[in-house]
């Protein structure tokens, strides 16, 4: 695209691997075109993919204003002036263009920020800083709080390794100096909350109802604006636990629906008056009337009737966003009972309050297949599948990446705790995916062992740990 205005996007660091797909995901659902522009550095050993700041053409303001408010990885939004190596060729160049001229009116009250990163600026030099630019002779009044214009530097440096010696000296005579950015902050004059808010509103220290498993808030509303979820989409969980996911993509607007194979999760404990489990956090959200209902059971036994169970319904959910799994069984099959086990007083034991579904272990590599044929019939065509595959970061290990005639994959980002991670896969159903019926489980022969596959993620993380943990000599 070759019109529009520049802008400096501003991303948070704690996952870079997710910032460039969840701007594509958030673009996409907004319906905006975006193209991302070289970033400049006087530094060529720094890494693009590692640097906060990415210059981005935008059709418009109001379209940088809804990125903000959908794009949890962006922190904020600057309309870009210039950009520069120094603070001579900055000032040289702010004279000549006075990219500031639309703003120089009685009526238009302004401050500066000047903001450092991997660098903190002191008071000092922030003063000295604001002084440079005095020449811009800005005749409206300055105002801290509630400013119509917020002009600034962002100093952009390379991370210091230095434990010792003399402080390096800031500003373009710092070695560590990346680049300079001035311009605009964008703010937006709707009022709407940012994206990157949902994350704090969401923090597991706040929320009323949580499990041992309960998913970080950052990750869980970047998963629901990968699954694309919004007002009108219908988003499901089938292994909705504390039910995370349902909150995250029910406040971005979307109805949700939730199952998990222990229902126990879900309702939380009973002994108590005024509602627990999931619905407790979601009155605590005001999202009572957007997480429809959640529903105990299996999702390889699920029991969806037609027209989804013959493939002959196109599919119900906009999107399936989930963490983890268990299914159904015994380990040993031939254990297993098809008739229900009755209790002394003729009580079905599955129809009690307090009862526990026995489980069996669930390999990945099934745990996978399953999930995307059971996607690939309860999706619409368009439909997103969002969820996580563990991964080993050895050396020479490959991940390889899920496939399926019915889907096409849009992202995979991994997040790294060292010896081993998760990848994001976010995929999408093709659109002439020919409808698919739910898969009818079946059942093998002899016990279910979760050792027996050495190259298991499981079974690979324990032989590390047990190597971590093994006696010295």
């Amino acid at each position: 695209m070759e019109e529009g205005q520049v802008y400096v996007l501003h991303f948070a660091q704690s996952h870079v691997d997710f910032r460039l797909p969840e701007l594509a995901a958030s673009a996409k659902y907004l319906g905006i075109s975006y193209e991302l522009l070289p970033t400049p550095s006087r530094l060529s050993t720094v890494r693009p993919d590692q640097r906060p700041f990415v210059l981005c053409r935008l059709p418009s303001e109001d379209a940088a204003c809804e990125l903000l408010g959908r794009c949890s990885c962006l922190r904020a939004v600057w309309e870009l002036w210039l950009c520069a190596e120094t603070y001579d060729d900055l000032h040289q160049r702010n004279r000549e263009t006075k990219p500031y001229a639309a703003f120089s009116r009685p009526d238009v009250s302004w401050k500066a920020l000047m903001q450092g990163f991997n660098a903190a600026i002191s008071d000092t030099r922030r003063l000295d800083l604001i002084e440079s630019f005095s020449y811009m002779d800005l005749p409206g009044p300055t105002r801290m709080k509630g400013a119509d214009l917020t002009w600034g530097v962002l100093e952009e440096y390379v991370r210091s390794h230095d434990a010792g010696g003399a402080p390096p000296p800031q500003g373009d005579q710092d070695p560590r100096l990346v680049q300079l950015f001035f311009g605009r902050k964008i703010k937006d004059r709707m009022g709407r909350t940012p994206a990157r808010d949902l994350i704090d509103e969401l923090s597991l220290k706040k929320r009323q109802y949580i499990g041992n498993t309960s998913m970080e808030s950052e990750m869980s509303v970047v998963m629901a604006t990968m699954a694309l979820a919004g007002p009108s989409k219908f988003v499901y969980d089938p292994f909705a636990g504390t039910g995370s996911m349902l909150y995250a993509c029910s406040m971005l607007g979307a109805f949700s629906f939730g199952s998990d194979i222990d229902g126990r999760m879900m309702r939380g404990r009973q002994d108590k008056p005024g509602g627990r489990g999931i619905a407790l956090s979601a009155k605590q959200y005001g999202l009572t009337g957007r997480i429809l209902d959640t529903i105990t059971f299996d999702m390889t036994h699920s029991p969806w009737r037609t027209p989804f169970r013959d493939g002959g319904g196109g599919g119900i959910f906009d999107a399936i966003v989930t963490d983890r799994a268990k299914r159904l069984g015994k380990r040993d099959t031939a254990l297993q009972r098809d008739e229900p086990f009755l209790m002394p007083d003729g009580t079905p034991s599955h129809t009690l309050p307090d009862y526990v579904p026995p489980t069996k272990p669930y390999p990945l590599s099934h745990l996978t297949a399953d999930l995307l044929e059971y996607s690939s019939a309860l999706l619409k065509p368009g439909g997103r599948l969002v969820f996580w595959l563990p991964t080993m970061n050895e050396e020479n290990a490959e991940t390889p990446i899920p496939e399926h005639p019915h889907f096409v994959l849009i992202a995979h980002s991994l997040q790294d705790f060292g010896k081993w991670g998760r990848r994001l896969i976010t995929m999408e159903k093709k659109e002439d995916a020919p409808n698919a019926p739910v898969p009818t489980p079946q059942r093998t022969a002899g016990p279910a062992r979760a050792n027996e596959d050495p190259h298991e993620f499981r079974n690979r993380v324990r032989v590390h740990l047990t190597q971590y943990y093994a006696p010295k000599a």
